[in-house]
């Protein structure tokens, strides 16, 4: 998916596309300059140059950046100030990638997973730079500890924002509120990749759509820049079921994504889904659709120990032969149609509705070519 980015406040007015180059250098640079200093006040790098050296390796790789950019979008769409600095709240813009980074760092050590954008998984990282088997426990558990620490930096950025307190606190209700449900949902998807695929509802793959990813993606982002602004609560509840709907379109783009693309373009190896037994929307629809030897054989798939590339394409033969794939490109489609209902009814300033409009678009047309 293509991000979309937006200028500084005090920036001439031009077109959202060509704002793209501009915010993506934006972040990443005040991603290195938070970094440095954070790390310099908790004494980082005195205490642990491996710590520092992991969390800066992890932290520095490319991403989309989706986070922070929704939430200058809001921001800026609502805010009534003029003369605030665009370097603060760019740095406040970070605590949303920085809580992001964290859920990555743990999620990454709970599925067992090598790659993380492209590189190997912090937990890995870790493992390599001690001289130790990629499998050893070590590196989870300094895994798990940087993952922890990256989380404190993310409340350290998101209060670093000169705001109205009251907001601020709000805000950061909002923030370990979005945390919060983002574990729980982590917790339902753990013990769902247990659960007999004949046990699992179309409600609760979507519940856990909501929680592990639409929260803290879409809705928290968005809100957390809308309060900070000083937005009224109608917009704020648009807002809110405008990011749960993005959120749930785009985890089934992820999931399909998963399925039908390689590793090389995702950052991650295509068969995670699968080797963890995800009950997906993508699944859930297959095995409810499938004649009965075939769902025999969805089920052998999905419960099978050390997954192949070969039980890969199998599974893509179920899919497409249950036409499950179709199914969640509509309800995606459909989702994303509603989207562009609620933002077309915000009270955001243009330039940044339309910055959050052609979001959803190039989301549309990702899509529709992901099979």
């Amino acid at each position: 998916m293509s991000p979309i980015y937006i200028l500084p406040w005090n920036c001439s007015c031009v077109k959202v596309l060509g704002m793209l180059k501009k915010l993506k250098k934006d972040i990443d640079n005040s991603l290195k300059s938070f970094l440095w200093d954070i790390s310099a006040e908790l004494g980082l790098q005195a205490a642990s140059g491996l710590l520092y050296g992991g969390i800066r390796d992890f932290l520095h790789r490319s991403g989309k950046r989706i986070r922070p950019i929704l939430f200058l979008i809001s921001y800026q769409g609502y805010t009534k100030k003029k003369g605030f600095s665009y370097e603060k709240l760019l740095r406040c813009s970070l605590s949303l990638e920085l809580l992001h980074d964290f859920l990555l760092a743990h999620d990454d050590v709970i599925d067992k997973s090598a790659l993380r954008r492209g590189k190997p998984a912090l937990h890995r990282l870790f493992n390599m730079k001690l001289g130790v088997s990629g499998k050893d426990e070590l590196g989870s558990n300094l895994g798990i500890v940087a993952g922890d620490i990256i989380f404190t930096m993310a409340i350290d950025a998101l209060l670093s924002f000169s705001e109205d307190p009251s907001r601020k606190e709000q805000a950061l209700k909002i923030f370990i509120r979005t945390a919060a449900a983002t574990g729980i949902g982590e917790f339902i998807d753990v013990v769902n990749n247990v659960k007999k695929i004949e046990k699992i509802t179309k409600k609760e793959v979507f519940l856990t759509y909501t929680l592990k990813t639409a929260k803290y993606t879409f809705e928290g982002p968005l809100l957390i820049g809308a309060v900070l602004a000083g937005a009224d609560k109608e917009e704020t509840q648009k807002l809110s079921r405008l990011g749960i709907i993005l959120g749930q379109a785009f985890q089934i783009q992820d999931d399909l994504l998963d399925t039908f693309s390689s590793s090389e373009k995702i950052g991650k190896p295509v068969l995670s889904d699968l080797n963890e037994s995800k009950k997906t929307l993508l699944v859930w629809k297959t095995y409810k659709t499938l004649a009965k030897k075939d769902k025999k054989l969805l089920k052998h798939l999905l419960e099978k120990r050390g997954k192949t590339y070969r039980d890969l394409l199998e599974f893509r033969k179920l899919i497409k032969r249950a036409g499950a794939d179709r199914y969640c490109q509509k309800k995606a489609a459909s989702l994303l149609l509603e989207a562009d209902s609620i933002c077309s009814g915000l009270r955001m300033r243009k330039k940044h509705k339309t910055a959050l409009n052609q979001f959803i678009e190039d989301f549309r047309s990702k899509t529709e070519t992901l099979t």
